[in-house]
């Protein structure tokens, strides 16, 4: 079968290949790929940055970003029926007591596997194999914007641990400030809204591209910073920032935002940067007001099952409610067999998807 994978740590290595179809045993399932995502986390591997692949193997299969179709059930006691449309969670877990939970994402021993990145293979092919307890169902109405559901896990996932931390305190949240205007970052606004929450969404670019159109038309603020500096933002707030959401993956924004939130305020850092980025901070300061704001900054990354399973309650929401704007983010498309690698050196749009089996 074809599948596009790296060789890790060898920069610009994508490239289509003929790989050995994957075996399935009893307990599995086959799932025949409609099509994968390109994010940022496949550019870096790309680039050489990072990415383990599966023992015995030169190579790793990229995509990480998943919708596909059964094809195959192993077995006569299967929940799925044969064309059930499904999105697999990406880490497998170890022996650790998170992993025994249920809570691959927060794997403690850093021994989790996870598909597409690290030791096992991902789902940039034709076909996969896996257990169906890593498999969601989606419905067939929400089949064109399914793929966006592994990117907005990880939304999910923060946005419910913030409210959670949060707990330890009367909060009623009003504002917040989203920086960066990516995937993740409008997928981010678009929840934050959905909460009845005023959003202020701030990019590189201009106002005029989709991403501040798709910005403005789910009822959040569009800022360029092109126009206005990140440290005057709060001021188009009214200076009050109570959730900050950041998406940026650039070091020196994740760390400014610490000293944007305000009081009571949550920062949920969620980029992943690699470069390096070496700034100077008023260490004192930041930690002065955060002691005396009752200010929190928290990691999140990765997304368990039932993060994926909040992600369809949300899906269906935002499609009543903001319908068409899910689909607006799928700004192209392009079949596997025309694959080329300046789709993963010079990404472009919103959301690149790479049709395999598309209906």
């Amino acid at each position: 079968m074809k599948a596009i994978a790296i060789t890790p740590r060898v920069p610009d290595s994508a490239r289509l290949l003929d790989v050995p179809e994957p075996e399935m045993n009893n307990d599995q399932v086959l799932v025949r790929m409609v099509r994968s995502g390109i994010c940022g986390t496949d550019t870096e591997m790309n680039s050489g940055a990072f990415g383990e692949a599966p023992p015995g193997y030169e190579y790793l299969i990229l995509g990480h970003e998943n919708f596909g179709q059964i094809e195959r059930v192993g077995s006569r006691a299967s929940r799925f029926k044969k064309g059930a449309y499904v999105v697999a969670t990406v880490r497998r877990p170890c022996d650790c007591l998170n992993c025994a939970a249920g809570e691959s994402d927060m794997c403690i021993k850093d021994a989790f596997t996870e598909r597409g990145i690290r030791r096992q293979h991902g789902f940039l092919a034709e076909y996969y194999a896996e257990y169906e307890d890593f498999l969601i169902e989606i419905p067939a109405h929400l089949r064109e914007v399914g793929i966006l559901l592994e990117p907005y896990s990880i939304i999910s996932k923060a946005l419910w641990q913030a409210w959670k931390i949060q707990e330890r305190m009367v909060w009623k949240p009003q504002t917040a400030l989203v920086t960066g205007a990516g995937t993740i970052g409008l997928l981010a606004a678009l929840a934050l809204r959905a909460r009845g929450l005023e959003v202020v969404i701030c990019a590189r670019s201009k106002r005029g591209t989709l991403n501040s159109m798709l910005a403005q038309d789910m009822g959040a603020t569009y800022v360029s910073l092109q126009d206005t500096p990140l440290d005057e933002i709060p001021r188009v707030m009214n200076n009050r920032v109570d959730v900050i959401f950041e998406a940026t993956g650039h070091g020196p924004t994740a760390l400014k935002t610490l000293e944007l939130v305000t009081t009571n305020g949550i920062v949920l850092l969620n980029s992943v940067t690699s470069a390096a980025h070496r700034v100077m901070v008023d260490s004192d300061a930041i930690n002065m007001r955060m002691v005396l704001g009752n200010m929190l900054a928290v990691g999140v990354v990765n997304a368990n099952r039932k993060y994926f399973e909040m992600g369809v309650t949300a899906f269906e929401t935002f499609q009543e409610r903001f319908p068409g704007i899910l689909e607006r983010m799928l700004t192209r498309r392009v079949a596997l067999q025309d694959f080329s690698i300046d789709l993963l050196q010079e990404r472009r749009g919103v959301k690149t998807t790479i049709e395999i089996h598309p209906d």
